[in-house]
């Protein structure tokens, strides 16, 4: 089964409106292994989520757009791509996709901008929603996370980008299952690294 990361950015906890996505392949030779889209913010939609957005996504959420060329769009086209990505990456595996989070919004953000694009009876039949959060959330999962945020920084991205975060997640989850085999075989470890 392949596994892809989520993250999203919306406008505030308590009524959250997705403003943001970040999808990432676990295995890089999937398709393209990376898909992000943004709200166009000059749209009336995008102008009436900023205007709903707290302080805290006004003054450090919003300064990341424009980070990822060609990632603009409206409302519409950010649930079309994902759904057309997500689609693209189930037939190029061969496999049902598991959609792994660590927030659920993220996920009913996701399925909710998908709904809206008309792609969902598609969608839902090759995905899979996993909540990671119990996995990735320790120690290992957290140093993993955040040596991905400093090597993301030779890209502009940075914390509270939804590209930037779903790599975090991903590079924690790995992180988390390397350590749970090590834990497992250590002796086929240690062999591995004397050979």
């Amino acid at each position: 089964m392949a596994i892809v990361f989520l993250d999203t950015e919306f406008t505030d906890l308590l009524d959250p409106e997705l403003l943001s996505i970040g999808l990432v392949a676990l295995a890089r030779h999937e398709g393209s292994a990376e898909f992000y889209v943004e709200l166009d913010l000059g749209t009336a939609i995008g102008q009436a989520r900023r205007e709903a957005s707290s302080d805290f996504v006004r003054y450090g959420v919003f300064e990341l757009w424009g980070l990822v060329p060609g990632a603009t769009c409206t409302q519409w086209e950010m649930g079309h791509r994902a759904g057309e990505w997500l689609l693209q990456v189930a037939k190029e595996s061969g496999t049902r996709v598991e959609v792994a989070y660590d927030y659920a919004t993220d996920y009913e953000l996701l399925e909710y901008a998908i709904r809206e694009s008309g792609l969902w009876c598609q969608v839902r039949e090759v995905v899979t929603p996993v909540d990671v959060d119990k996995v990735t959330g320790n120690i290992v999962g957290e140093l993993a996370a955040e040596d991905c945020f400093r090597s993301l920084s030779k890209r502009g991205l940075q914390r509270h980008h939804a590209l930037a975060d779903a790599l975090a997640l991903r590079a924690a989850y790995t992180a988390v299952k390397a350590s749970a085999l090590q834990m497992a075989w250590p002796n086929d470890f240690d062999k591995g690294r004397s050979a």
